[in-house]
């Protein structure tokens, strides 16, 4: 009985605490939203205490898509906590949805929230008032290889400067192996002895390069100072020259010297040939008997003339001379093959008038490569992109201004003209009046574009006329044709092609002209720019 009444009890007091649970109230911040508009969706609970309270982390609001979801806020409204938990979402199609009721944990407990219903929009679009444009077409666009012609330019330099620093360095050694042969024999040959002193020799392979220094320094001595054919004889050629040389008086040596150089030479063959590796203290003795036989032979020879001197020194710097202009001469072809291997590849690559106009500076390439300016001019304001700043000149009328790009005399002419109209000139539009294409007022823009080209020295004026709309949209009476001018005073008059653009409008006329040379390679696409640039600034 006991347990019935305690079961009865606890069931009764789970109902009541689960009856005093707080509510869980949703909504959105505003029902009616447009397309990829943030929705705000919230989450609120209201207790009395600091209870466990679990809102959902990973919420799935099918078939809307979870932009974030925010940390839960606490705030305490006078007695009581104020629990919110806010979740961004959005949705990119029209029509009704609605958030379904969302589960919450309170102290283990489940509860779920109310739905909520929200309305997404489409965005209206304006199909009548507002025109509507074709996409337009991709524009070709040629390649711009001033920037990698101008690095490779740069490379080529650097290698230049680098072969020329390489050459610097091959002609100063040259120097000093030159001035070591400007050292008189017999010193050089006791330099060189003096230098095989300091060196003790221990295996074979050593011993076979001691005694060929050695013996190549008394070959070498005998043959510059003696004038006797040692360094390509053999040891017994040398010693039967030496022979001849003292019975025919022309040296007149010693048999002990001629001994001494046959003991060392007869040791030398052993050693490079044989193999052989010599008792200790010959090397040194060897050196010695070398040392006497050089000092011998010094005292033995007869002194040079005059004439023998002079004849020596002019043949040792005709050679000097030969070798210098071998080396320039190497130099020069290493250059120019280089050079002529380098442009022709630049030219293979980029083509030949991009390369040679950038080598020598073509005027009109130069204004293509510059660093193009957009600005605005005059009233009402156009806007440009030209390769300089325009200039501002003045005029004799109060009611023109005029802009220009260097001047009528150079390779490429621009000229920005605004004329306004005098106030007598000024009338109210009517039905009657005809468009800036009627034929009347053609022949007076014409007649003045003329006059204005023959005020400048222009003859021989070719031109048609046509009504032509700019890549931005602006409508114009397009001049264009031949005429020829003179660039200076010295020189024939030049075919030139020019172009003229028109703006007319109630109050003035805009007026552009171009001008460059008929055969310019770089007249038209400068032109192409900057019409394609022009944009009319409507003023407030």
């Amino acid at each position: 009985m006991k347990f019935i009444i305690s079961t009865i009890f606890f069931l009764i007091s789970g109902n009541l605490y689960c009856q005093n649970l707080p509510e869980i109230n949703s909504g959105v911040l505003s029902n009616t939203v447009n397309i990829g508009e943030q929705i705000n969706y919230f989450l609120n609970v209201e207790v009395d205490t600091v209870q466990k309270i679990e809102f959902p982390e990973d919420i799935q609001i099918i078939p809307m898509e979870v932009l974030e979801v925010f940390p839960t806020d606490t705030q305490k409204v006078k007695n009581k906590y104020l629990l919110t938990k806010k979740y961004a979402i959005i949705q990119f199609d029209s029509g009704f949805y609605q958030i379904p009721p969302q589960r919450v944990l309170l102290n283990g407990f489940s509860r779920l929230s109310n739905s909520v219903k929200i309305r997404v929009n489409d965005i209206k679009v304006d199909t009548i008032k507002q025109n509507l444009f074709e996409i337009k077409p991709f524009n070709p666009v040629n390649r711009n290889y001033d920037d990698l012609i101008n690095k490779l330019l740069l490379y080529l330099v650097i290698i230049i400067f680098i072969v020329g620093i390489v050459y610097a360095l091959v002609v100063y050694r040259r120097k000093i192996s030159e001035r070591n042969k400007m050292i008189p024999p017999f010193e050089k040959a006791i330099k060189a002895l003096k230098e095989l002193e300091k060196r003790e020799p221990i295996f074979q392979e050593e011993y076979k390069k001691y005694y060929s220094e050695l013996t190549d320094v008394v070959r070498r001595y005998l043959e510059e100072e003696a004038n006797i054919d040692a360094l390509e004889s053999t040891s017994d050629q040398l010693l039967l020259k030496l022979e001849l040389y003292k019975d025919s008086g022309k040296l007149g040596l010693e048999e002990s010297t001629i001994k001494n150089l046959k003991t060392v030479l007869n040791t030398a063959d052993l050693v490079k040939f044989a193999r052989a590796v010599p008792e200790k203290g010959v090397v040194k003795l060897d050196r010695t008997l070398v040392e006497k036989v050089v000092v011998e032979t010094k005292e033995v020879l007869p002194e040079p003339t005059i004439e023998e001197l002079k004849a020596k020194k002019i043949y040792e710097e005709m050679l000097i001379k030969k070798k210098r202009k071998q080396l320039l001469k190497i130099f020069l072809i290493s250059i120019f093959t280089l050079m002529t291997v380098s442009l022709t590849s630049f030219i293979t690559i980029f083509g030949y008038y991009p390369v040679i106009d950038t080598l020598f500076g073509y005027p009109t390439k130069k204004l293509i490569d510059n660093n193009w300016v957009i600005s605005q001019y005059g009233s009402p304001p156009i806007k440009l992109s030209t390769p300089k700043i325009l200039e501002r000149k003045i005029t004799s009328s109060g009611l023109s201004t005029l802009f220009v790009l260097d001047s009528i005399q150079s390779k490429y002419f621009f000229e920005l003209l605004f004329e306004k109209k005098k106030k007598n000139d000024l009338k109210p539009n009517s039905q009657e009046e005809t468009s800036v294409s009627s034929k009347e007022k053609t022949k007076v823009i014409l007649d003045q574009t003329i006059k204005r080209y023959q005020d400048q020295g222009a003859v021989n004026i070719l031109m048609e006329t046509e009504n032509y709309e700019t890549p931005t949209g602006l409508p114009t009476l397009k001049i264009s044709g031949t005429l020829d001018l003179p660039k200076t005073n010295n020189e024939e008059a030049t075919r030139c092609s020019f172009t003229t653009l028109i703006i007319d409008y109630d109050k003035g006329k805009v007026s552009m002209s171009f001008i460059f040379n008929k055969d310019d390679r770089y007249g038209k696409e400068i032109n192409r720019r900057i019409i394609n640039s022009i944009e009319l600034i409507e003023e407030l």
